[in-house]
């Protein structure tokens, strides 16, 4: 048998850069040349140095956060540090949602007995103390046991990370239903890490879980993130003017701030909306008050009108900015004579004349309109819609070619019904006012038409 013994380094072989480090810069990977090691070693430490963990968050999940961005910084003199951080970054989704609920609850779990509707208050100091309970022997091993929540209701509950996850969305302390269709995969990658064989990840993977995971972290403990990538706090929404004219060729369309309107001199007949929205959103460019054309929160001021109309209002009324969320927002559609509608904000379907309001209706929480647009198309096309299924069972008949590929709407289907029952559904989740029907749109800036399954009039 032929032993491999391991090779005792000299300490200058120990801080010796790893030349594989060295090729990721700030602008990419390098097929040309290395960074010297002392820029590596502050830029890859740079890469982490703006996803710090608010204050609240507990010392066990803070010191393992910490432990993670240090084995990054280490990774310029050991690549294979990358792959570790990396790894532990995705067991420590679980610690940090594990003291997230014994912080909730202040160390006493409220449980009730599924058969006898007896309550126990679950005396635990450390998470370990709840999986004794459960396991043979422990005081809630026998029977079915519920977590009673904050409103009133119950949960199965056993002290699983599925548990664990739907909790924390039921208590509002993870939100998004991107973010929700990505837990099963979450656990199943946590899965294969904790029976793992041997791989290499890069800096920019480790880097990029870091970052979620201190996102993740910091909404467990009430704070949002700041452009954030998966749990960004409100946007700012500015006042825009949306302004468009005829040339030869047929519309050009232009993106003016409201202080700047009064400085648009270019040439032409234009005709101005002013609407409140995220300036960078792609999706400004085809406001309809009607429908949800834009992918962020948006809604009308004033327009269209001539430029000097637009400038006048916008001196006189003096709109202000404002912000907004944008996940887990409601939306309607209505499934009507083999169309379906694309989404629109509830106040606004409420508001629709007798004439409009036929057909089965579905109300969906979504993060983005084109969410519940594809979801509501999928139904009205007959085809299965894995919105409510497993995401890994897909992704598993994807990848062996056992099975149909459906479709996975990133969604969560509050009702399907009719006009009056759309109504009744509202008013539980407390939304009884009308707002305003306004047909007006920008005039669209490519003229390719509307798809004849698609009710956008």
């Amino acid at each position: 048998m032929i032993l491999l013994r391991v090779e005792v380094k000299t300490l200058e072989q120990l801080i010796t850069p790893d030349p594989r480090a060295l090729a990721f810069t700030p602008l990419g990977l390098s097929t040309m040349g290395l960074l010297k090691p002392e820029d590596a070693a502050e830029y890859q430490q740079q890469v982490i140095a703006n996803c710090d963990l608010a204050e609240n968050v507990t010392e066990g999940t803070r010191n393992s956060f910490e432990r993670l961005r240090t084995l990054h910084s280490y990774g310029v003199l050991c690549y294979e540090a990358y792959t570790v951080a990396h790894d532990l970054a995705w067991l420590l989704r679980e610690q940090a949602l594990r003291e997230r609920f014994l912080a909730f609850y202040n160390n006493v779990v409220p449980l009730v007995n599924a058969m006898s509707g007896d309550t126990v208050h679950l005396t635990a100091h450390d998470f370990s103390d709840v999986d004794d309970a459960f396991r043979r022997g422990g005081s809630c091993s026998k029977g079915k046991w519920d977590l009673r929540l904050t409103d009133g209701t119950t949960m199965t509950f056993s002290g699983s990370m599925a548990q664990l996850q739907d909790w924390a969305r039921k208590e509002h302390l993870l939100d998004g239903q991107r973010n929700k269709r990505l837990d099963p995969l979450h656990r199943s990658i946590r899965n294969h890490v904790a029976h793992p064989r041997y791989h290499l990840v890069m800096p920019v993977d480790s880097a990029r879980i870091i970052h979620d995971l201190a996102e993740m972290i910091n909404r467990l403990w009430g704070h949002p993130t700041p452009g954030g990538r998966l749990y960004p706090a409100p946007l700012e929404r500015q006042v825009v003017v949306v302004a468009w004219a005829e040339v030869e060729h047929g519309l050009a369309h232009t993106l003016i701030r409201d202080y700047q309107l009064e400085w648009f001199t270019e040439p032409g007949d234009w005709k101005c909306m002013v609407i409140r929205g995220v300036y960078e959103d792609e999706g400004v460019w085809d406001f309809d008050a009607q429908y949800e054309r834009t992918n962020l929160p948006a809604e009308w001021l004033w327009g269209p009108g001539s430029r000097e109309e637009a400038t006048a209002w916008l001196k006189g009324a003096a709109p202000e900015h404002d912000i907004a969320s944008y996940l887990d927002r409601l939306f309607a559609l209505r499934l009507h004579e083999g169309r379906v509608s694309l989404a629109r904000r509830p106040e606004v379907a409420l508001a629709l004349p007798t004439e409009r309001r036929g057909g089965r209706w579905l109300l969906i929480r979504a993060d983005y309109p084109i969410d519940a647009f594809a979801h509501g198309r999928h139904l009205n096309n007959g085809v299965p819609c894995g919105g409510s299924g497993s995401i890994m069972k897909e992704l598993r008949a994807q990848a062996t070619g056992s099975g149909p590929v459906l479709p996975n709407c990133p969604i969560e289907q509050l009702f399907e019904g009719d006009w009056d029952g759309l109504v009744r559904a509202l008013s539980l989740l407390g939304i009884t006012q009308p707002g305003a029907v306004l047909r007006v749109r920008v005039p669209p800036r490519f003229m390719t038409g509307t798809a004849p399954d698609v009710e956008a009039d």
